[in-house]
């Protein structure tokens, strides 16, 4: 029998599944007033996630001279990333919860203190990324190139990292694994 924990993050999954397709103009729409948001002193805060009853979010806190700022913060939960390019990003402290971005290319892309929660991002490309302080948690990661890396205060709770591989990453005692799925995966010599 699932909890009702279990039963919320499926129906999370299935609704990730069907999540609506983002353009590329409204992607850089949201890019460029996340980039003012970064600008204006909006990076450094920090999330908290709850779930309630088929809905899990995150809400974003730190200490803003303005309310303003923070509805210039991206905010992309729950859609399709297929279509844009998401190579050598620059987006710390965005909202990418619950997303559907299989097979991706991330690569080099600064996430710092994202959200990415329940987000659907198997075999996509992480390589040399900065994912410092960013909330992978119950995302499926399975076969995703974390190599290189800078997962210091990353959290991975509940995800399935399944032949994923974090060779060279940047791991430490920050780093949290608690209750991931690590088959088969690939770990820094130190973590094996």
């Amino acid at each position: 029998m699932l909890s009702e924990f279990e039963k919320t993050r499926l129906a999370v999954r299935e609704l990730v599944l069907k999540a609506e397709l983002i353009t590329s103009d409204d992607f850089y729409r949201i890019l460029r007033n996340h980039h003012e948001f970064l600008q204006e002193g909006g990076a450094g805060g920090y999330w908290q996630t709850f779930y309630i009853e088929n809905l899990i979010f995150g809400t974003y806190h730190g200490s803003f001279a303005d309310a303003h700022i923070l509805k210039k913060q991206a905010k992309i939960s729950f859609r399709n990333l297929s279509k844009v390019n998401l190579e050598a990003l620059f987006m710390p402290y965005a909202d990418f919860s619950c997303v559907y971005a299989e097979g991706k290319d991330w690569k080099k892309s600064d996430l710092e203190g994202s959200l990415m929660i329940d987000s659907l991002l198997n075999h996509c490309n992480f390589k040399e990324a900065d994912l410092q302080a960013t909330d992978f948690s119950r995302s499926e990661l399975r076969y995703a190139d974390l190599s290189y890396a800078n997962l210091t205060n990353a959290d991975f709770e509940r995800c399935d990292l399944t032949g994923a591989d974090l060779r060279s990453a940047v791991i430490d005692n920050t780093t949290s694994f608690k209750n991931a799925i690590l088959k088969d995966t690939l770990l820094p010599p130190a973590f094996q």
